[in-house]
């Protein structure tokens, strides 16, 4: 098990801003994993995970909990042995938290399954991407989803249901029950290899000509309001471009907040809560953010 002290945390998201973690730990396998999260919880210890930091703003002073990475070191794809189906079209594929989801879905598409084509763009683990339910283009994890390993705040590992998550748009009870997702068993059926390397591609595609990938961000700042597209609302309240700092509301794409590469974490922050208030005051419609923030800001 690795531990640092004072980890600059803009190292490990993809905003690329934020101070240190007063101790960042990284384990080195579920073992490891399972003994520090019930010392955590012994001690009364506070602390928060971190997969690939593609969620996340951490404020400019950094954080004094304790910061658990489950990344690299806990990532693996195995494909369950069909005798394990209960339907012989559905194939099982037991994935780690620490594994990203693009390489997930790519192991899938390898295997000749469908089901997560539009979920391979998406830059997060496959343990964040359970816990806030993430999806793209019409597909969430729900949709693959056959259940969840998890470790309970007192370090007790259970297997649960999609059912059990109460999972829904951008949500699951992981973060309110405290819970610590391990790994995922994902459900899919096979399909026509030409027809998966084709969606794949043409979502991929969609991606690079609306959403401002080269550039540092959280991916989508807000999350959709029901009945109406963040990016829109957003634009229709003429903030294209509009910048605080080295924090800009991108001009591609209106519904992702971007570092030009001089941003601190304060002027995200900023830029983020003014965005909200603009577009409550014209549009009367309430965003909320996306993006979990840690800190004080």
């Amino acid at each position: 098990m690795k531990v640092l002290k004072n980890e600059p945390l803009k190292q490990h998201t993809s905003f690329r801003v934020g101070g240190p973690a007063k101790v960042y730990v990284v384990p080195e396998d579920i073992e490891e994993l399972q003994k520090l999260i019930r010392f955590l919880y012994e001690e009364k210890l506070p602390y928060d995970i971190i997969g690939n930091g593609t969620n996340l703003l951490v404020s400019d002073a950094g954080v004094d909990h304790v910061v658990v990475e489950i990344g690299r070191s806990l990532e693996g794809i195995e494909l369950l042995p069909e005798a394990n189906a209960s339907d012989e079209k559905t194939y099982y594929i037991r994935v780690l938290a620490g594994t990203l989801l693009s390489k997930a879905a790519q192991f899938v598409a390898t295997q000749e399954l469908a089901g997560m084509e539009a979920l391979r763009g998406i830059p997060g683990t496959l343990g964040g991407a359970v816990t806030m339910n993430a999806g793209a283009y019409g597909t969430e994890m729900k949709d693959v989803l056959y259940s969840v390993d998890v470790l309970t705040p007192e370090g007790e590992l259970r297997t649960l249901t999609p059912a059990e998550l109460a999972l829904g748009y951008r949500h699951s009870v992981i973060p309110e029950r405290g819970y610590v997702v391990v790994a995922a068993t994902l459900a899919l059926r096979k399909g026509d290899p030409a027809e998966i390397k084709v969606r794949m591609a043409d979502f991929q595609n969609r991606r690079k000509e609306k959403q401002p990938l080269d550039k540092a961000s959280a991916g989508s700042t807000f999350k959709r309001p029901e009945g109406y597209f963040a990016g829109k609302l957003i634009e229709d309240t003429g903030l294209r471009g509009f910048r605080h700092g080295g924090a800009q509301v991108s001009e591609k794409h209106c519904g992702f907040v971007i570092n030009d590469g001089t941003a601190r974490a304060a002027d995200i922050y900023w830029l983020i809560g003014e965005v909200r208030k603009r577009v409550l005051l014209e549009q009367h419609v309430e965003l909320t953010p996306e993006v979990k923030i840690w800190g004080n800001f």
